[in-house]
């Protein structure tokens, strides 16, 4: 039963949860930066066709493995990175949430090679310390060199000097 001082505290309270219109918490890596729907950042248009070659505008990826020259990264698939490509200021951009922060690449698209504007790259200030340091430091040298890639199938292969990324479609 409730008392007199906790019925206008509960009625705010239920005012207050119902103009949330159903809101609920999201999980770490539910981002909707990573969502199954277009990103807010995405316009798919006529206008800037050219600036996304290869079909990546608004498609987002998540790792299902790795490897670099001398060994593979079992971390990608269990403590994945995700990818999605989308318009940010205009210009076509790499997001990529790491298991410790997000990098946001400015990039060119050409038919096989995703070039980065390492120097407009720009890196959350997540503290990360142990392993999750060591992911992030791998893939910020990664994502800051030109990138092969192939797109088929749902399946995204990124290659370069660094290493080779397999990510499906999310």
């Amino acid at each position: 039963m409730m008392n007199r001082a906790s019925a206008p505290l509960f009625l705010i309270l239920a005012v207050t949860l119902a103009g949330c219109g159903g809101a609920s918490a999201q999980q770490p890596w539910s981002s909707p930066v990573f969502s199954t729907q277009s990103p807010s950042g995405c316009r798919v248009s006529t206008d800037n066709a050219g600036d996304f070659a290869g079909g990546l505008e608004c498609k987002a990826f998540t790792s299902a493995g790795g490897s670099s020259p001398s060994h593979d990264l079992p971390w990608m698939a269990f403590t994945p990175l995700r990818v999605e490509f989308s318009t940010v200021n205009e210009s076509p951009t790499m997001v990529v949430r790491m298991p410790c922060g997000v990098l946001n690449v400015p990039v060119s698209i050409g038919a096989d090679v995703i070039t980065p504007d390492s120097a407009a790259m720009i890196q959350s200030a997540d503290g990360c310390t142990g392993s999750t340091a060591e992911y992030r430091t791998w893939t910020t040298t990664f994502v800051s060199t030109p990138m092969k890639y192939s797109l088929e199938n749902q399946i995204l292969v990124l290659t370069n000097d660094t290493g080779e990324i397999e990510f499906k479609t999310s």
